[in-house]
């Protein structure tokens, strides 16, 4: 696993706040504009982890769209628990 390490700092940006990713951290990450990450923030307010969220393929979206409508009256029952 590769550890990104060094300092990033916190700034103001509009109504909101930022921390800034280098290039590296970038690329490491396969990060581009526009993508999404799950945050989560330790306790203590110390660590923050970032996670980027997985893109769903059209394929597998299709399958669940598929098992969904073969399971119709299935997935109607499950609604209402």
């Amino acid at each position: 696993m590769i550890k990104l390490t060094g300092k990033s700092k916190l700034f103001k940006t509009g109504n909101s706040f930022g921390l800034r990713l280098t290039k590296s951290d970038k690329e490491l990450l396969h990060a581009n504009p526009g993508d999404e990450f799950e945050k989560s923030i330790s306790p203590d307010g110390q660590t923050i982890t970032f996670r980027k969220k997985q893109e769903v393929s059209d394929e597998t979206k299709a399958m669940i769209k598929q098992l969904f409508d073969d399971n119709s009256e299935l997935m109607e029952r499950l609604k209402d628990k």
